[in-house]
């Protein structure tokens, strides 16, 4: 498993992590599973968010362009990516290793 900073790219490699996280006592069973759980609701909602902007993004391709359905995807992708970090930091503050 590796542990060089790099996030976990499946989440198999993320429940390893985890697991060992508890293993060594840096996190109890409940925080890892809602970690696990967070997760998985994070995936399910960029899943449902890609569902949703692939036909828009189609049509600004069909009527704008590649660049500007390009920008405008990056833009959404941004927001989405600063929402799930904001929900990701107010779960990851109530850990009992940040908290103390």
């Amino acid at each position: 498993m590796s542990m060089d900073g790099a996030p976990p790219k499946t989440r198999e490699e993320l429940a390893e992590r985890l697991a060992d996280l508890r293993q060594q006592g840096v996190l109890d069973t409940g925080e890892e599973a809602r970690l696990l759980g967070h997760y998985d609701d994070m995936l399910r909602d960029m899943n449902d968010e890609k569902s949703k902007l692939e036909p828009e993004y189609n049509r600004r391709i069909r009527e704008d362009g590649l660049d500007k359905a390009n920008a405008w995807l990056r833009e959404i992708a941004a927001d989405l990516g600063r929402r799930h970090g904001e929900a990701t930091r107010v779960i990851t503050e109530r850990l009992r290793v940040v908290t103390g």
